[in-house]
């Protein structure tokens, strides 16, 4: 992750930022250095950096010579770094703490032949932690506190709006320490031998909580979602406690994980699996882990040999795909529509299906895998990659319709409006920029 420098970080950060003023997105000039466009191809900051990113909140990522700092929507350098200190914007098509509420990750030596010590940089408030914690929870959640670990590798809370601590390091923790949601945070002590001895709840003053007797934690780092937290009981199994410190669904499951969007996946004593809601009630039961999920209200079983049917949480069958080859259907899109996946050999490609089980785009595609991972047409559109037939990219519409035509040699998911693309030309160089929804380049520059 120390090594992780600016080519990848511009990969994962040319992709564009909301704010009060709309998007801003890294752009090349014709000097041969990078300034900010807005959604309509103008320039707003004038090409003036050896390289950049795009805005995240407020700041956007740049680099000057060696040195890698940030910006504001002045234009302004309100940060240059050390050289050999690095900026980590985010992996995997995730950025730390999210594209609006989340930080960069500031990595370095504070002298030499010191360890590594990680401090942060918050894309709201531009404040700088400086290098001085062990660890920073790069997973950050949108609370203004984020959990750092200090020299003794004991956990604390640090404010993102002035870099200070607020919260005393003297939690433990076996990843990255306890996020606050909604006011609250979960916290564990634990014996010399790394086994948990106390349980807390803490609000964002700091004051602790107890949680009710014989009620514990298993494992460091619990998530709350829903207002919900699992604990296990006296009896060795899993319920769900909330941010009162109150037992709501009593300790019956052998495990149980965070509540999202109103339900829970569970394991239930016979080996089974299963959802439930926030009062407990039983909405879906398998004996397959992988299909123990509910989302938009829906979930999807198994029906037989390449046949899949998506239930409402009411029990409602809502309609069955089955078809050749056939290996996953999914749960539905904020937009109703469906993925579902076809195998063949090792290969998967990836259609679409509406909640009428009527496929409205064949499986022949493959997504952008760095970018908004797990999400899908953003803005109405869906970047796809025809590896099969044209090895091109282009975007399908939500009726399932190539709305903007195969010939990118890349392309990225749309924020705002416009994504960045780029296209192979026949003497071999290629055309970076960005298209409007459209299909229309809004700017490019070649390489």
């Amino acid at each position: 992750m120390k090594k992780l420098l600016c080519g990848i970080l511009c990969l994962l950060m040319l992709l564009g930022c909301a704010s009060a003023e709309g998007y801003w997105y890294a752009a090349k000039g014709d000097n041969g250095l990078w300034g900010h466009i807005d959604e309509t191809g103008n320039w707003v900051i004038p090409p003036k950096f050896d390289d950049a990113g795009d805005f995240r909140g407020n700041y956007a990522w740049i680099q000057q010579g060696d040195r890698e700092g940030f910006a504001n929507r002045d234009g302004e350098i309100v940060l240059l770094l050390d050289e050999d200190v690095y900026v980590d914007s985010g992996y995997d098509g995730f950025y730390y703490g999210g594209r609006e509420t989340g930080i960069w990750l500031i990595e370095g030596k504070t002298e030499l032949g010191a360890e590594w010590v990680d401090g942060f940089f918050d894309v709201q408030s531009g404040v700088y932690s400086g290098l001085k914690w062990r660890q920073v929870r790069i997973w950050c959640s949108d609370s203004r506190l984020i959990p750092v670990a200090d020299e003794n590798w004991k956990w604390g809370y640090v404010s993102r709006d002035t870099g200070e601590m607020v919260i005393p390091a003297k939690y433990d923790s076996d990843n990255m320490g306890s996020n606050f949601y909604d006011g609250y945070a979960v916290v564990t002590v634990c014996d010399d031998d790394y086994n948990i001895v106390q349980t807390l709840l803490i609000d964002e003053t700091g004051k602790e909580y107890p949680l009710p007797e014989g009620i514990h934690e298993e494992y460091c780092d619990i998530e709350i979602g829903d207002g919900l937290f699992e604990v296990v009981g006296a009896n060795g199994l899993y319920g769900y406690c909330n941010t009162s410190g109150e037992v709501v669904i009593e300790p019956q499951f052998a495990y149980a994980f965070e509540f999202e969007d109103g339900y829970a996946e569970v394991e239930f004593t016979d080996g089974t699996y299963g959802v439930i809601d926030q009062t407990g009630k039983v909405v879906m039961r398998t004996t397959d882990t992988h299909y123990a999920d509910v989302r938009h209200g829906c979930y999807v079983l198994p029906t037989g040999e390449h046949s899949f049917t998506m239930y409402s949480v009411a029990g409602e069958e809502l309609f069955t795909l089955q078809g050749e080859n056939i290996v996953r259907l999914w749960t539905p899109e904020e937009n109703g529509l469906c993925m579902y996946v076809v195998e063949k050999g090792r290969q998967r490609r990836c259609g679409w299906v509406n909640m009428q089980g009527k496929i409205i785009s064949e499986a022949k595609w493959n997504f952008p895998d760095y970018d908004q991972t797990g999400v899908y047409f953003p803005s109405g559109l869906q970047a796809v990659y025809d590896i099969d037939g044209t090895r091109l990219a282009g975007y399908l519409n939500e009726s399932g319709e190539l709305a903007i035509p195969l010939q990118f040699s890349f392309v990225t998911q749309f924020y705002g409006k416009l994504a960045y693309v780029g296209m192979v030309q026949d003497d071999g160089t290629t055309q970076y920029g960005y298209i409007n929804q459209q299909g229309e380049w809004v700017y490019s520059w070649t390489e």
